[in-house]
């Protein structure tokens, strides 16, 4: 449920197609983001096992679950006179970080080939973010020139 919010969020800030962003009305479920990603696990353990999308999943949520923890302690101290909704007790986060690096750490120790590949797939995402998406414009006569030298090197024309 949790992660049928992602693709609500993306579509939302013009990431993803705007309908994707309906939401039901009776329950207030993002109903659309849900069946994206259902669809989506569907399409990607389709050709594979189940066991494989759960270990790229486990690996790369507690990842970044795992900076997010990390985020509470730098941000209490980094910003202490930042208003906050809630303070969360400082064990806790700790013992979140202990848990995510664990999680994290074990997978990679335990299959590091497809952890790399995972991690390789995520570092393709930010090119991409910051070619296309970035609000700021950031990188886009970077990817403007990566992507005349691929057509280029493809003979395809954009």
């Amino acid at each position: 449920m949790g992660s049928s919010r992602l693709p609500f969020i993306a579509a939302q800030e013009d990431m993803f197609p705007k309908f994707v962003a309906l939401i039901q009305v009776k329950n207030g479920t993002p109903i659309v983001g849900l069946s994206t990603m259902g669809t989506l696990a569907t399409f990607w353990v389709w050709p594979i096992d189940i066991g494989g999308l759960i270990k790229y999943v486990g690996f790369l949520s507690w990842a970044w679950w795992g900076m997010c923890f990390f985020a509470v302690p730098l941000l209490r101290y980094t910003m202490p006179g930042h208003p906050r909704t809630f303070k969360v007790f400082l064990p806790v986060t700790g013992f979140a970080i202990m848990a995510s690096l664990y999680l994290t750490i074990g997978q990679f120790v335990a299959s590091p080939v497809p952890c790399l590949g995972w991690l390789a797939v995520v570092a393709a995402g930010v090119p991409i973010y910051y070619g296309f998406v970035d609000p700021d414009n950031t990188c886009r006569t970077w990817m403007a020139w990566l992507l005349s030298k691929l057509s280029k090197l493809l003979k395809a024309e954009l």
